[in-house]
């Protein structure tokens, strides 16, 4: 991620290190448009960088510890301020953390279209272009299935988002129908096509024609019981294996190493993996958290989810779209988890009416739609000013 704040730029992304789903927006984006236009000059900037380093620090910390031990704590935050209004003494607070660092790198760098994945920083953006502090088109790319207030910003020039719900209730906030554009989350070129490299099965070990269920807990690992889980998984007398990715939560892939030694069906334990398109290719079914890019990564490879004790909030908005669509079951525990399992190998037409709900949902050339959109804008925004 750019940190240098001198170069001029054409396109600046700011995002944020909370979960990895903010981030793999941003860089899926600046994939997407150096394919289209190499000559492009693309920053990504951590807006939480722009704070106070041990602020950054609680914020994180705090974020991550409610998020595994304390969900009614995000919960109350998240209803707090679903419907907070913009120019609020709260979200103005909220919009002076890092603005002048912001500024100042939009300064430094001059850039032609201002992209944001994270909701804190379009505010602030939205904020300078209110006291005509900058002239700059501003798009914001809303990375779950809902419509948060802290994401609805006066001077948003473009929404990118996922799914038309969404824009229903963009409009129903007052905002202008030809500033939404449903695309999908942007995800990497990975996704946007089958890869079908047989050499996945050799890489990690893997089983062909076996039943296969793909384990993942979030980039940072955070989907609490894993270990718990893979042990009630072991009770299930059919033949399956385990594909479980565990980020970067080092401690959960030492105990799935140490649990796998007992399980008579295997389980492979992967941490950050790059090929999670192809996984995803490969299994029948994924266990995991709603995150926006996760379920809309399974879109795009017709996995059907089971989603394991959703969150509070952003997740549990996520989740209520796959169930609408009948791409998803939800699971509040672990048992839940091993009898839809069990009901899944069984009934393999139940498995099949989840992946054609998954594929008919699926948006898959998201980030080419959100590319020729930027690119628009730009264009428009330079025929204007001349």
């Amino acid at each position: 991620m750019s940190y240098s704040h001198g170069a001029k730029c054409d396109v600046l992304i700011v995002s944020a290190t909370y979960g990895a789903g903010h981030i793999q927006v941003s860089n899926a984006l600046k994939q997407g448009l150096k394919s289209r236009c190499p000559d492009c000059r693309i920053k990504i900037y951590d807006y939480f960088s722009f704070l106070d380093p041990t602020l950054k620090k609680f914020f994180q910390f705090s974020y991550i510890q409610m998020l595994k031990h304390f969900s009614k704590g995000w919960e109350w935050y998240y209803t707090a301020t679903k419907y907070i209004v913009p120019n609020s003494k709260w979200q103005r607070f909220i919009n002076k953390m890092g603005e002048k660092k912001l500024l100042k790198v939009i300064k430094n760098t001059s850039p032609d279209v201002i992209v944001c994945t994270f909701p804190t920083p379009a505010g602030v953006v939205s904020t300078l272009k209110q006291d005509n502090e900058i002239d700059i088109p501003l798009v914001t790319i809303i990375t779950d299935i809902t419509t948060h207030n802290q994401w609805v910003h006066k001077y948003v020039d473009a929404y990118i988002v996922g799914a038309s719900i969404v824009a229903r209730n963009l409009k129903r906030n007052g905002i202008s129908n030809d500033n939404i554009h449903v695309t999908g989350i942007p995800l990497r070129q990975e996704f946007e096509k089958t890869i079908n490299d047989p050499s996945i099965w050799t890489r990690y070990n893997l089983h062909k024609n076996i039943f296969t269920i793909l384990l993942m807990g979030g980039g940072n690992g955070l989907m609490t019981g894993i270990d718990e889980l893979c042990k009630r998984l072991n009770s299930i007398d059919m033949p399956f294996q385990v594909i479980a990715i565990t980020g970067t939560n080092k401690a959960l892939a030492k105990k799935l190493k140490r649990l796998k030694e007992k399980c008579k069906n295997p389980i492979h334990v992967l941490g950050y993996v790059y090929d999670t398109a192809q996984l995803m290719e490969i299994s029948d079914v994924l266990i995991g958290k709603a995150g926006g890019i996760t379920i809309f990564e399974a879109m795009a490879k017709s996995l059907p989810m089971i989603i394991y004790n959703p969150l509070p909030g952003h997740e549990m908005s996520n989740t209520k779209f796959l169930l609408r669509k009948k791409a998803a079951i939800v699971a509040k525990d672990e048992n839940d988890v091993i009898k839809y399992i069990e009901e899944l190998m069984k009934y393999p037409k139940c498995l099949d009416n989840m992946k054609s709900a998954m594929e008919s949902i699926a948006k898959p050339l998201a980030t080419q739609h959100a590319v020729d959109i930027i690119l628009k804008l730009i264009e428009e925004h330079k025929g204007s000013s001349k």
